[in-house]
């Protein structure tokens, strides 16, 4: 889990304290560490008292200067989803390059190694590649998560349970990744403050403050902290705004729409409203929860939203794709759209105030929000079979997760709230609720028998029988998750 902003500065300050300790002076000055200006003075005290709950448990040795290798993965795309966690060459003035260089130059003066870095497009191949060949290349392979699934199923990867020094039970480690993906009893894949894509990719709801207030509607940041921000209050809201604006009797791109509906948007509503692929069982074992009772009440709700003719969608226009939307957004046409944080980076000509929030609950009952994320672009932490010295590779992941809180996680929160132009201190708590309540689900990333991509697959054809769509391909899913079982309960 993240923790960086308001309410959370004292445990961070605490980390920073520590994390200084070791040594006061970094790569590019040996200026001493100081705690941020905006920490008031009693969490600041809190600080102090909780310092020594803080830290990591690492052994009092050097490694001669020994090479740390990471593989992580190019995105020849969209380069934001290119991984930048990792490695900085060196300072060059912006936040995150910084603050990676800044966390790598102190543990690698601390531990005497050194960090190195190479990146591919196809990086889960160059892994299975390189391992089965039995090289030693690489220490830490991190590709996609929906790719890395693969290696591990084939055996390629380490359990990160066994390897020394790595407390997975540290706060600086995703808790959420550390127990949904855990597999027969095993967990070969993580994240945790050393990454950020794993925050870029998490879907998230973007809003227009002006329109909100234009139309006389209630703050949206209150609605989710009072646990009304629900599917029925987020249709409530959108279908008031929407409106044939430019008079021609037709709904277009050109008019005004309450809510856009991106493709990945109903999957998002249906994690958001507490619902899942897969989860573990009475036994301790994964089993689908998709096509129980409630699965279909939920999905029913969402289709009810995604396919209303008064919301922007591929369903009621030519296209409803990012490039379109984005724009119609920062011309003030679209209230709320369906995005990933890192679409962020295409609101920037806005001129307008606009805030961020977690997906909706399914009803006022619901104990706690949800947000999925789009895994098949987020970096994932694991160990290849083939690793020289599993206990330098623990002993520096611990470190650079550890170092992170106090150096990339506060850099991507500074970022996210000031850079990209998101300045109130509500978006902040929102980010908080957001990381917090993630969701990782293992048959949404393996998509056994096509059971994680019915629902997207189902909204895409238009169609509401979702109890008929699961019937037809729930023997060939269970099939393959109990092959899958299988496989990773043979594996060392």
């Amino acid at each position: 889990m993240k923790h960086c902003h308001t309410a959370r500065w004292a445990g961070i300050l605490a980390a920073i304290m520590l994390f200084s300790s070791v040594s006061c002076s970094t790569a590019t000055g040996g200026e001493e560490a100081e705690a941020p200006a905006s920490v008031p003075e009693a969490e600041a005290e809190i600080a102090v008292e909780e310092e020594t709950q803080i830290h990591a448990d690492l052994p009092d040795k050097t490694f001669d200067g020994a090479e740390v290798m990471f593989l992580t993965a190019k995105h020849l795309g969209y380069d934001w989803y290119t991984s930048y966690e990792i490695y900085a060459e060196e300072m060059d003035g912006t936040l995150i390059n910084d603050a990676v260089f800044t966390r790598n130059a102190q543990i690698e003066q601390d531990l005497d190694i050194h960090i190195a870095q190479t990146q591919f497009p196809d990086c889960h191949q160059v892994a299975r590649k390189s391992i089965k060949a039995d090289e030693t290349v690489y220490d830490v392979v991190m590709p996609y998560i929906n790719s890395t699934i693969g290696l591990a199923t084939e055996g390629l990867l380490l359990d990160l349970k066994t390897v020394p020094w790595l407390d997975l039970e540290k706060p600086w480690w995703d808790q959420r990744a550390n127990e949904n993906m855990v597999i027969a009893g095993k967990l070969f894949i993580t994240t945790g403050d050393i990454a950020i894509l794993d925050n870029e990719c998490t879907m998230v709801m973007f809003f227009n403050k002006q329109m909100i207030a234009d139309h006389g509607l209630e703050s949206p940041y209150d609605l989710v902290r009072e646990k009304r921000w629900t599917l029925d209050k987020v249709r409530e809201m959108a279908s008031g705004v929407t409106n044939d604006a430019n008079g021609d009797g037709k709904m277009t791109h050109d008019d005004v729409w309450g809510l856009s509906i991106a493709g990945n948007a109903p999957i998002s509503m249906y994690f958001g409203a507490g619902e899942r692929i897969v989860d573990k069982n009475e036994e301790g074992t994964l089993s689908f929860t998709i096509g129980s009772p409630r699965s279909v009440d939920v999905f029913d709700k969402v289709t009810s939203i995604c396919y209303d003719d008064k919301m922007l969608s591929d369903h009621t226009t030519t296209s409803a794709g990012y490039d379109i939307v984005s724009k119609r957004f920062n011309a003030s046409q679209v209230m709320m759209v369906t995005f990933a944080l890192v679409d962020i980076n295409g609101m920037r000509e806005a001129e307008f105030e606009f805030g961020i929030l977690p997906y909706p609950l399914y009803d006022e009952t619901q104990q706690e929000y949800n947000n999925l994320i789009s895994t098949g672009l987020v970096s994932s932490v694991s160990v290849p079979v083939t690793c020289r010295d599993p206990e330098l590779v623990g002993v520096t992941l611990e470190a650079m997760a550890f170092g992170s809180i106090s150096t990339l996680t506060p850099a991507y929160y500074d970022n996210a709230l000031k850079t990209r132009y998101v300045r109130d201190e509500e978006s902040g708590d929102m980010l908080d609720i957001i990381f917090a309540t993630r969701v990782y689900d293992l048959g949404f990333i393996s998509d056994w028998g096509g059971a994680g991509s019915l629902v997207t697959n189902l909204y895409y054809s238009k169609s509401t029988d979702f109890a008929s769509g699961w019937q037809r391909i729930q023997k060939v899913a269970q099939k393959q998750l109990d092959k899958a079982l299988e496989a990773f309960a043979g594996l060392q």
